[in-house]
């Protein structure tokens, strides 16, 4: 996968960050759901690429899902894998 490939070039302890993610969402059935779910699957597993993956979705709700344009981002553990950030970005 493409998007793997600089995690495992650049090291075993790489974390990914992804931002301006929403152009998966327009692609959500060719394989944008599919890019997002194994990044999260690799990052989940030890010894993976990427070690970790931060995905900084926007969102007008703080306490809603977080989704890209409408389409819900898989989040296994809430307490674990989503941390809420106010701020401007």
């Amino acid at each position: 996968m493409r998007a793997v490939a600089p995690a495992e070039q650049s090291g075993p302890r790489t974390v990914l960050f992804v931002h301006e993610a929403a152009l998966t969402a327009r692609y959500w059935s060719a394989g944008g759901r599919e890019l997002l779910v194994a990044l999260q699957e690799a990052a989940r597993h030890a010894g993976g690429a990427p070690h970790g993956l931060w995905l900084l979705v926007r969102m007008e709700d703080p306490e809603a899902s977080p989704a890209l344009d409408g389409r819900t981002v898989d989040i296994v553990d809430r307490a674990s894998e989503w941390s809420r950030s106010r701020g401007c970005f």
